[in-house]
């Protein structure tokens, strides 16, 4: 049999691969050839978008395995009555890899249905650079690791993952945080039927990503992660297309049972073509796009041919990836680590990690001083990424891959030419930052029932692929915002008349899934109001009408009076006013406010009335700006909400929280919504 490996040329539809072609040349009519046949059916997985990550993954999942099913039904009823062997379904891609006559190859090809017949290519595992001892934790210090831990967060919920050489499962920093049972292995090779590894090589990748402090230091990003782990290179150090193909299909589905949600949400992938053109191979895109599609976040070592530029290399140089270069504890780019710009376009890498000179665990349990190795290469940069992702995720569970790597590159601290570049990317990860970034509140406008959402955090529309517009709204119906579920995520809401419909499913459509109630009826001119007023991580609504305020304490969406509900004078004889809420102090339960003419009354003390300064607030934010409407938000992320206004299409942001406009950059002055005559601004957790 020919074990094809090397590299993989694009294929003309219904064609035989030209690598293909070329081997054939060289067998027998009878001799065995390995090949992946793709069909020219698809799924279009950008209309699966429910906002339930459990739910988006099994659609995703029942539509590729129906969709393979119908287009692949005849082919291999063909293949199995015509001398093949091990035929595997690669459902993920609507492929089928088997093992079949070269005289059979022009026939397959030309079957009704088929797309192309490809090489069944072989990748070699990476080789681990050792390298000398380091300081212990430089690298868990240099990304701000310990201050998400100090927070609480430490990757418990979350599940990681690697594609790689497999996991040593004996070692004390790894073994009670393997997941367990039949869904958290898969050896494709059939090789080992528990998590085994004689390489080494992914064993330190996941070290660095959940290993804890045995060994007298913290070696791991996120200790409190559990992980599973596919062995798709064979203990001979080599993986075929199809065995890879089989490891991404095994994550979307672990236990083969669309109904349940045991994917892993981050997966480590430390390895890559190794193409000395280094191009754009899309072999394994349609993979990374199901994961991505299914909400599973994905981090890619960059490479290790560097230091010349133009030296990506696939998989992670696709435009769906998430591709990671490393540094030193200097904050220096590796003279290995690969160079953009990406062969598919764009900035390479996305960012950079610690990847020169660090412990991380190894394969010699047992043995003192072969407990733990200290590895080099953007491999070991990668999984860093990767922990910092299951640290953010455990923070914001219901957290949109998109915005986890926006407040990845975001917060990076830039390094090299100013501005991201083909060699730190954004730069060097940083945790905090990127916490913040995700607790932060943005922008939105609304108009006509069109929401026009800041996703990016820029205070910016960026058009709907960055940015998001929402079609949830009918007419008289004001906006509101809220983390209607407690998930972490803001959601939309409208008011009119006393009814509220809340989008509790998180779709951003109107729909018999949405939330409705009446709070406020037959109270005239009532204006809608929402808050956190319990401080249980649940947004509730309300109404202020006349300097009195109706709050739904309970949260039921209904008035049950006092003192099951509350009801407060905050901005009786201030005519005109406008109510305004927020965490003013940062204690975790939303307080009342006023804004009249340019002046803001705050209730900083939370007890619902006016006690004068300096107990309660007295700022002057907006004065002089006629028609100016009052916004709150943590614009910082720092935990506390600040004030702001806005006023055509212009947004005065207070971004150091002192009560007063200082200019920029000290505040912010955006224009978000310039352009939409009678846009009214709404501000959430989008």
């Amino acid at each position: 049999m020919l074990i094809l490996s090397g590299m993989k040329d694009p294929a003309v539809a219904g064609t035989v691969a030209p690598p293909l072609r070329t081997a054939l040349a060289t067998l027998g009519p009878d001799d065995d050839v390995p090949v992946i046949i793709k069909l020219t059916g698809t799924v279009n997985l950008e209309t699966i978008n429910d906002r339930e990550k459990s739910v988006r993954r099994s659609k995703i999942v029942t539509s590729l395995r129906e969709s393979a099913a119908v287009s692949q039904k005849q082919l291999a009823t063909f293949l199995r009555n015509n001398r093949t062997k091990k035929i595997r379904q690669l459902w993920i891609i609507n492929g089928l890899a088997v093992t079949v006559p070269a005289s059979l190859v022009d026939e397959i090809a030309q079957f009704p249905g088929v797309a192309a017949v490809m090489p069944d290519g072989v990748t070699h595992a990476p080789v681990t650079s050792y390298g000398a001892a380091a300081e212990p934790e430089w690298n868990i210090a240099a990304i701000h690791a310990r201050n998400i831990w100090n927070l609480g967060y430490t990757g418990q919920g979350v599940v990681v993952a690697n594609m790689d050489s497999g996991v040593n499962l004996d070692h004390p920093d790894l073994q009670g945080r393997w997941r367990g049972g039949t869904n958290s292995w898969f050896d494709p090779n059939g090789e080992h039927a528990v998590p085994a590894d004689v390489d080494g090589h992914g064993t330190q990748t996941m070290g660095i990503m959940v290993g804890g402090d045995a060994g007298g230091s913290f070696i791991g990003v996120a200790p409190g992660a559990r992980w599973i782990a596919v062995k798709i290179f064979n203990d001979a150090g080599d993986a075929s297309d199809s065995v890879i193909h089989e490891g991404f299909q095994w994550l979307l589905d672990p236990d083969g049972d669309p109904a349940t949600n045991d994917a892993p949400d981050v997966v480590n992938i430390s390895w890559g073509f190794k193409d000395p053109t280094h191009g754009c191979i899309t072999e394994f895109q349609p993979d990374v796009q199901a994961l991505k599609a299914a909400q599973i976040a994905l981090s890619f070592s960059a490479g290790n041919d560097g230091p010349n530029p133009a030296t990506s290399l696939s998989p992670a140089n696709y435009a769906e990836s998430f591709a990671v270069g490393a540094v030193d504890a200097a904050h220096t780019i590796a003279g290995f680590s690969s160079r953009g710009p990406s062969a598919c376009g764009g900035i390479y890498p996305n960012v950079v990690a610690p990847g020169v000179n660090v412990l991380s665990s190894g394969l010699n349990t047992g043995i003192p001083g072969a407990e733990y190795a200290v590895v080099s290469g953007t491999s070991f940069a990668a999984p860093h990424v990767a922990g910092a992702m299951a640290l953010l995720l455990s923070a914001v569970p219901s957290l949109d891959v998109s915005m986890l790597e926006a407040a990845l590159m975001n917060s990076a601290t830039d390094l090299g030419s100013g501005g991201p570049d083909n060699a730190y990317g954004n730069g060097l990860i940083e945790l905090s930052g990127a916490y913040r970034f995700l607790k932060k509140d943005r922008v939105a406008v609304y108009r006509n029932g069109l929401w026009y959402a800041d996703r990016s955090g820029n205070v910016q529309w960026d058009g709907e692929v960055i940015d998001s517009l929402y079609r949830f709204g009918f007419a008289d119906a004001l906006p509101v915002s809220g983390d209607w579920t407690g998930d972490g995520v803001g959601k939309l809401g409208l008011y009119h008349n006393g009814a509220w419909t809340l989008d509790t499913t998180g779709s951003g459509t109107l729909n018999a899934g949405n939330t409705t109630c009446s709070f406020g009826v037959g109270l005239k001119g009532a204006a809608p109001v929402t808050g956190d007023w319990k401080g249980t991580g649940t947004t509730k609504i309300g109404v202020y009408a006349d300097g009195t305020w109706y709050l739904d304490l309970n949260g039921n969406g209904a008035w049950d009076g006092t003192p099951t509900d509350g009801r407060y004078s905050f901005g009786v004889g201030l005519a005109g006013a406008i109510p305004a809420t927020g965490d003013w102090t940062g204690t975790g339960s939303t307080k009342i406010g006023v804004y009249a003419d340019g002046t803001w009354y705050l209730d900083l003390n939370g007890n619902g009335a006016w006690d004068g300064t300096p107990t309660d607030g007295r700022y002057s934010f907006g004065a002089g700006l006629a028609g100016a409407i009052p916004v709150t938000g943590d614009w910082t992320g720092t935990g506390s909400t600040k004030i702001g206004v806005y006023t055509d299409g212009t947004w005065y942001l207070d971004l150091n929280g002192n009560g007063a406009w200082d200019a920029t950059p000290t505040d912010g002055a955006h224009t978000f919504g310039s352009g939409l005559s009678g846009a009214v601004p709404v501000v959430g957790r989008w």
